[in-house]
């Protein structure tokens, strides 16, 4: 019995130890910054309002796991570089509307990916709050609905314009935005493509709370620190449970969109709303 425990005590250090040790330094798009068993990620491409790129999605659908086997990380804090927190995906790097079809896009990412952007906050334990400035537009918005509480300033604006790109909402939105503000109010910003300020985005339920920008940062660290001293498998394990009724409602309607998304970026209108972008006009879609 004596060495069964100690092996199971030496495993368990040895666990720590790995765990401990992630390598947060690999990612070059998502900065990290660990203090007091608080992680701050912060999304970082501030000359393009923290647009997301390939390298940036990748790391996305990646973190999580590692933020989930590092035991010297309680809590998470996802935020923006600067005065935005994520415009959505990279525009700027989109081919132009003449590329082959075959040829994929930065928005033409694999499921797999996809999915995990989203599952990933989803599926880790840990506590994950959004601290959001600016717009939070397309996945950006998703990325902030998928923590498990949003705080923004009044600067911030949330918007999934998939639509407006000639694309379904395929990045979580119809699993995200139904359950906070219900299916008639979801669906009128999505299928849209109209923003939504902060201060109303607070009185719908859509976010926690709108702070005064001043007041913002030092909210987000004291309510961090308040879970961080919480019993940790207490608030993880209401988290899980949460998540796992959320999942089980919504997967079907999060795994169909996806699908819709991947063939809607096949088809001329979304082509022509790209070029439209570019060139500063309006489009005209056919429907096809």
């Amino acid at each position: 019995m004596q060495s069964a425990r100690i092996h199971s005590a030496l495993g368990e250090t040895m666990a720590f130890e790995q765990a401990a040790n992630v390598n947060y330094e690999k990612y070059s798009e998502l900065k990290t910054a660990l203090q007091d068993r608080i992680l701050t990620i912060t999304l970082s491409n501030p000359g393009r309002r923290n647009a997301v790129t390939p390298t940036m999605s990748n790391e996305l659908a990646h973190i999580w796991d590692d933020v989930w086997q590092d035991e010297s990380v309680a809590v998470v804090i996802l935020t923006g570089e600067g005065d935005s927190f994520c415009s959505g995906a990279d525009l700027a790097l989109l081919k132009d509307s003449d590329a082959e079809p075959s040829q994929p896009t930065v928005l033409n990412i694999t499921t797999r990916i996809a999915r995990k952007h989203v599952m990933g906050i989803l599926d880790c334990e840990k506590p994950v709050i959004a601290k959001v400035r600016g717009p939070a537009y397309g996945l950006g918005a998703n990325l902030a609905l998928a923590c498990d509480m949003v705080f923004a300033s009044p600067t911030a604006r949330i918007c999934d314009s998939h639509v407006k790109a000639g694309l379904v909402a395929g990045d979580g939105a119809v699993l995200l935005w139904p359950l906070a503000i219900g299916f008639h109010r979801a669906k009128e910003y999505l299928m849209t493509g109209e923003p939504v300020s902060a201060e109303f985005a607070e009185r719908i339920g859509l976010i926690n709370r709108c702070l005064p920008d001043a007041e913002l940062d030092g909210y987000v660290l004291a309510l961090a620190e308040k879970l961080r001293d919480l019993p940790p498998h207490a608030v993880n394990y209401t988290k899980v449970a949460m998540n796992v009724a959320l999942k089980q409602m919504t997967q079907s309607g999060f795994e169909a969109s996806l699908a819709y998304e991947i063939y809607s970026m096949r088809m001329h209108d979304h082509q022509e709303a790209m070029s439209a972008f570019r060139e500063k006009r309006k489009g005209r879609f056919r429907g096809d």
